[in-house]
């Protein structure tokens, strides 16, 4: 989800083909990467943080298999309820899947799904429309451009309704390798299968970029792994 060019976007689209998606990516990245390598697991960290800042009126960029809002859906107090989702992603592979996943627990569930480059300005479908919570969970790593893909925080913060959030996690560079292993995994990732690309990513970069869009900014790192909720966007001055 960058301004990766006609060969990198079919390096993506190759990557997260319909077998990846269906067969390994929540056991292998949700399940044992997050928990074994990364240090964040999913059902007792990442699941519940999703759940707390997810709304009814929601857009989810880089959806992967529509793990979290599908999961969240399926409780019995939201299966049934109204809501609207909005699923962004660079390729058709993750929207078929994610919106496919919460149409089949949340069948009322108004899906909407948008291909999007999330480092460049919303399209103009988008544009116009205000979410009550946006996410982006494990996005980041997956974006190359060093601190220019975090530019996608001011592409998207004012899509938010007035009291609405922004959350997100995101894997870490090499500066926060919890040991050799993680360090060798992430050097494995970046320049071996070159499906990562955050090397160099520091926990201090992204919270400059969130505290330079947004007035409230939490974060927390566990394990390699960074959450953030940003909320109140910063408006641009306007000169008198």
């Amino acid at each position: 989800m960058a301004d990766l060019g006609a060969d990198k976007n079919a390096a993506y689209v190759t990557a997260y083909s319909p077998s990846f998606l269906t067969h390994f990516y929540d056991k292998y990245v949700l399940g044992f990467n997050m928990s074994f390598m990364w240090g964040c697991p999913v059902d007792t960290i990442l699941l519940p943080f999703f759940s707390e800042n997810f709304s009814r009126n929601h857009l989810d960029i880089g959806v992967a298999t529509g793990y979290f809002p599908a999961t969240a859906l399926s409780r019995p107090f939201r299966r049934d309820s109204k809501q609207h989702l909005t699923l962004v992603d660079l390729g058709p592979n993750p929207l078929r899947a994610a919106s496919a996943r919460v149409l089949s627990v949340a069948t009322a569930t108004e899906v909407r799904c948008i291909e999007a480059d999330a480092t460049e300005p919303p399209p103009e479908s988008l544009r116009g429309h205000r979410f009550d919570s946006i996410s982006m969970f494990n996005l980041f790593h997956c974006v190359p451009g060093g601190k220019a893909k975090l530019r996608a925080l001011a592409e998207y913060k004012n899509l938010l309704s007035e009291d609405g959030v922004l959350t997100g996690c995101t894997v870490l560079g090499h500066a926060h390798a919890a040991n050799w292993l993680t360090s060798l995994y992430l050097r494995w990732y970046n320049r071996r299968l070159k499906v990562f690309h955050n090397w160099d990513d520091r926990k201090e970069d992204i919270q400059e970029a969130l505290e330079s869009e947004f007035e409230e900014v939490e974060t927390w790192v566990i394990g390699t792994t960074m959450l953030f909720r940003a909320k109140r966007p910063r408006q641009p001055l306007v000169d008198v």
